[in-house]
């Protein structure tokens, strides 16, 4: 194995510069600015609302912060096969259907932003937590319980029982922020080998970085003075909106695969090569989106993790347009 593994930017580009399987295409970086442009509000990129209507912590609650850190440490694996039917909480699917339970579980009593509970936390007590409107069970729930008592365990011992003391500790730096996250917690260590090279993607870390700057407005606990460091999240979903508008392309063998539900393991080169080259193909897009506005002053150029956003909620706001577009699919707790 070649060198030290490298960060996600860096690790995209690699992987794209070698990819066999997933190209990344200019034409559909330019169409898919074309429409982003459209979006743009008097300032900056406007995000498609997709209709979830879930109540969420205040930021003035205390246990904000520690909220959306088990949100995104169960933040993974919700995609359900193809003509089967989806885990639902209150009518939410997909990661909606996850802050629907943990909302729920405040309103019930469930001491879910506390270590001390969840480190402890048995099957009985996270299946009633979790609990969908019918009989389909959340995915991986064996996994989701072994994650809430390793993250628990660690905050308990390293960092005095709250996720607000990473957040000193990175004195407003997200990329300091995210090197705690994966060195600390090792249920966020999103890495693989590619060609003799260790690569990352990191989508759980980053996108806590992420929802904590946006649940905050960039300010308070969500202040980060380098915030533009972070990539996309390379998951199932933001690949298959690139792919509807021709940024990336899979090859026959892939697109057959997909196609028939084939499941792509974790670290295999072409589940590789779909997430690194998505990474690498936002970063294109966002300096393509840079030249294109850079006569317009009064406009904000979008970071790569507020470009996430759009794609993710664009694939929710037009899910039925989507679903023509195979998604891959992987089991794991990485995303």
């Amino acid at each position: 194995m070649d060198g030290e593994v490298l960060q996600p930017a860096l690790s995209a580009a690699y992987i794209a510069s070698k990819s066999q399987s997933v190209k990344i295409h200019e034409s559909g970086i330019e169409k898919l600015s074309d429409d982003m442009l459209k979006s743009f509000t008097s300032d900056k990129l406007e995000i498609p609302t997709t209709g979830a209507n879930i109540v969420y912590l205040s930021k003035e609650d205390v246990r904000a912060v520690d909220w959306i850190f088990v949100a995104d440490a169960l933040n993974f694996c919700f995609w359900s096969y193809s003509d089967t039917d989806k885990y639902t909480v209150e009518r939410h699917s997909g990661y909606y259907a996850l802050e629907a339970a943990l909302s729920r579980a405040l309103k019930e009593g469930h001491d879910i932003t506390n270590p001390e509970y969840y480190s402890k936390i048995t099957k009985e007590q996270l299946a009633t937590i979790v609990r969908g409107d019918n009989d389909i069970a959340i995915p991986l729930f064996e996994e989701r319980l072994s994650v809430l008592h390793e993250v628990g365990k660690i905050l308990l011992d390293k960092y005095n029982g709250s996720f607000k003391t990473c957040l000193k500790e990175a004195d407003k730096s997200a990329l300091k922020l995210l090197r705690i996250i994966v060195e600390s917690f090792p249920c966020f260590r999103d890495e693989a080998v590619y060609k003799g090279k260790p690569v990352s993607f990191y989508k759980r870390a980053q996108i806590l970085v992420a929802d904590i700057w946006n649940f905050y407005g960039g300010k308070d606990w969500g202040e980060f003075h380098d915030i533009d460091g972070i990539t996309m999240f390379a998951d199932y979903r933001v690949p298959q909106v690139l792919l509807y508008f021709g940024a990336l392309s899979y090859d026959n063998n892939l697109m057959e695969q997909l196609k028939n539900d084939v499941l792509l393991p974790s670290g295999s080169e072409e589940e590789v090569e779909i997430r690194g080259c998505s990474i690498h193909c936002v970063e294109l897009l966002k300096k393509k989106i840079k030249e294109r506005i850079e006569n317009r002053p009064n406009l904000e150029v979008p970071n790569s993790s507020l470009i996430d956003y759009y794609l993710w909620c664009y694939r929710r706001k037009y899910a039925d347009e989507m679903e023509k577009v195979p998604f891959h699919k992987t089991l794991g707790i990485f995303y």
